[in-house]
């Protein structure tokens, strides 16, 4: 992460020098947005982004949220990433671009929470603060600049190490960490985004209380966040000022789901991702010797299958499922460890009961039904019914809650090359390596689809549309 802040400052160098010498006092929008896919291309070459279908589309659901209904206008289209990382961090860059540690997980207890640090990273976006750290860089001491250069110059080594390291924590300070009256207007700027979306700012208030508790031990708990966002006792008594004039009898209730075995799921999940699930198989082993309880006894399924311990994660699933709430996402959990293992037949007659009970118990989540629907496409892709598959698809990316993430789009690729539909394969894995942040890669499938297309194809101009944008790139 020090060697990506480095770049990032490094590209942000550079491009203040030269908005110095041209006169520019603050950059566009325009060159916001190509700052942010600077930033998601380097990202995307160090970090791991969660592929869990059902995590990605959760986040994308509370971001549509926030900004369909908390947003009367926006510059920006956001797009929200989950990074594979267990330290409590969340960030946002140029052009609408938000990226969220699955570590988070771990430290909050409602969605609410989750929204109130979403929408305060996109209030960070919308008042442009890091637009304005740009520009502050035109004022940076000359030994940083040298130290910087420096540290490029000799590349690898301990020396070059040594100075990235330095020149890297001053990008983090000076272009990441946001001042007080940064913070205060990211507040109330959030504020108004929670509500408008009809969700409490007391989950705002509520984490950042915690996180408060935990300021003076920021660096060695991994509280990255707090690095960056200052979080003094005034604050928290700012934001608590802030939600005492909440009316709450005007919320609109926009919670993705109010099933709070749900939102638990999800933690185990995320912490499952964000950790070494071979440690957790011991230390959830250990806890059940002493503690019967089945959600450890889930976490230790989910954490066997991370292993690819599928036969056990099965038998420990299915144990714990005998006393576990009666829920349908269970049996999705189920399923896809069997569809994991190669097991197609009991996976889609798991699904199938799944199916039934869902049209039993209408209306369900969203994000459940997604999650069978892809799963289902995913297995059938395996089996003769690809053209089914190819359809369910179809249908989802429809529904455009999956429209950022870039694995929905490298499946779907590989289901199309596989009835011969070439074109629309190019197109979908141009489409993953550019949300990927690969826009070479991404350039030749676009190029490559827009061969097996004629003028009067409807992706045609779409596609020939996105080449034109990737070229001015170059």
């Amino acid at each position: 992460m020090k060697k990506i802040l480095f770049k990032i400052f490094f590209y942000f160098f550079i491009f203040s020098f030269l908005t110095q010498q041209i006169g520019y006092a603050l950059i566009s929008l325009s060159e916001e947005e190509e700052i942010g896919k600077q930033i998601l291309q380097e990202l995307s070459s160090k970090v791991e982004f969660i592929q869990d279908i059902e995590l990605v589309a959760y986040i994308n659901s509370i971001g549509k949220e926030l900004t369909e209904k908390g947003l009367s206008f926006s510059p920006f289209n956001f797009k929200f990433y989950l990074i594979k990382d267990e330290t409590f961090n969340a960030f946002s860059v140029p052009g609408g671009y938000i990226f969220i540690n699955s570590g988070i997980f771990e430290d909050i207890d409602s969605e609410e929470e989750l929204a109130g640090i979403m929408a305060h990273e996109m209030a960070h976006n919308l008042c442009r603060h890091i637009a304005r750290r740009i520009e502050s860089i035109k004022k940076m001491q000359v030994a940083i600049t040298a130290a910087t250069l420096a540290a490029i110059l000799l590349g690898g080594g301990k020396a070059g190490e040594t100075v990235g390291i330095a020149s890297s924590a001053f990008a983090e300070t000076k272009l990441l960490s946001y001042s007080r009256a940064d913070e205060e207007e990211a507040d109330r700027t959030g504020f108004e985004i929670l509500i408008k979306a009809g969700y409490s700012p007391w989950g705002m208030v509520s984490v950042m209380e915690k996180l408060s508790r935990k300021s003076d031990f920021a660096i060695q708990l991994s509280y990255r966040y707090l690095l960056t966002h200052p979080l003094p006792q005034e604050r928290v008594s700012y934001l608590i000022n802030l939600a005492s004039k909440y009316d709450p009898n005007k919320s609109s209730g926009s919670l993705i789901s109010t099933d709070p075995y749900y939102f638990k799921r999800l933690t185990i999940k995320a912490n499952i991702f964000s950790k070494n699930s071979a440690d957790l198989i011991l230390k959830y082993r250990e806890e059940l010797k002493t503690k019967e309880d089945p959600w450890i006894r889930y976490s230790l399924a989910l954490s066997l299958a991370q292993q690819r311990f599928f036969k056990d994660a099965i038998i420990e699933l299915e144990e714990a499922l005998k006393e576990l709430p009666p829920r349908p996402y269970f049996l999705l959990d189920l399923a896809e460890i069997y569809f994991n293992s190669g097991d197609y037949e009991n996976a889609l007659t798991i699904l199938e009961k799944v199916d039934n009970y869902l049209e039993l118990q209408k209306p369900f989540e969203e994000i459940v039904s997604l999650k069978l629907q892809y799963l289902k496409a995913r297995i059938l892709a395996e089996t003769p019914k690809v053209l089914q598959a190819y359809e369910i698809f179809n249908k989802l990316k429809e529904k455009n809650i999956l429209g950022n993430d870039p694995y929905f789009y490298f499946y779907f690729g590989k289901i199309c090359s596989k009835i011969n539909k070439d074109g629309e394969a190019h197109f979908y894995f141009g489409k993953y390596f550019e949300l990927k942040g690969d826009y070479k890669t991404a350039l030749f499938h676009y190029k490559k689809a827009l061969s097996f297309f004629s003028e009067k194809d409807k992706m045609y101009n779409e596609i020939k549309k996105i080449i034109e944008s990737l070229e001015k790139r170059k």
